[in-house]
This record gives C-alpha cells, sequence and structure tokens, in this order.
C-alpha cells in the first residue's frame, strides 16, 4: 500500500486549511520534493516523485508529491520525514 506526501503536508509556512497535516512544531519550512524523496529513502520507504502534480487545495501551483510504502500511520511517517529533513538540513 502508498501513501501520498504533498509538500504542503509538512511545510510549517501553510495553514491547517492549506494542507499541513502535522503540528508546527514537526514541520519544516518550504520542503522541497527532493528532500522528501532523500529523506523517504534514508527511512527505507521506496520513494517514488510525480514532479508534474498539483495539490488539490492549490492546483494552480505544480508542487508534485511523493508516494511511499505505508508501513505506518501517515502522520508517524509525515513527521519522521520532517524530522530527517531537519537533520539533512544542518
Amino acid at each position: 500500500m502508498k501513501v501520498t506526501i504533498w509538500p504542503a503536508n509538512i511545510d510549517s509556512k501553510k495553514t491547517v486549511k492549506e494542507g499541513r497535516k502535522i503540528s508546527k512544531k514537526y514541520a519544516v519550512s518550504t520542503p522541497k520534493l527532493r528532500e522528501i524523496s532523500r529523506a523517504a529513502g534514508k527511512l527505507g520507504l521506496n520513494p517514488e516523485v510525480e514532479k508534474d502534480k498539483s495539490y488539490p487545495k492549490s492546483w494552480w501551483e505544480n508542487s508534485g508529491r511523493v508516494t511511499v510504502d505505508k508501513n505506518q500511520p501517515k502522520r508517524e511517517i509525515l513527521i519522521k520525514i520532517s524530522n530527517t529533513i531537519r537533520g539533512l538540513r544542518k
């Protein structure tokens, strides 16, 4: 089973209405697809990047998305990816 991760899901600059799925203390500022993919790869989640997709709530932005293997609840996956990105940025 796969789960879709949009950059908006872990973006601390977005509101919950704009698509953020985790609290701001876990979220990262403007995550890039490359960062999400690298973090998911480090976590062994077999990421697949789709650059030409748009998040439904902001259909005019071509943000792209990453699909990963679902081996735990989506929220936990988002927090782990966000924490990994934070570690990669240091």
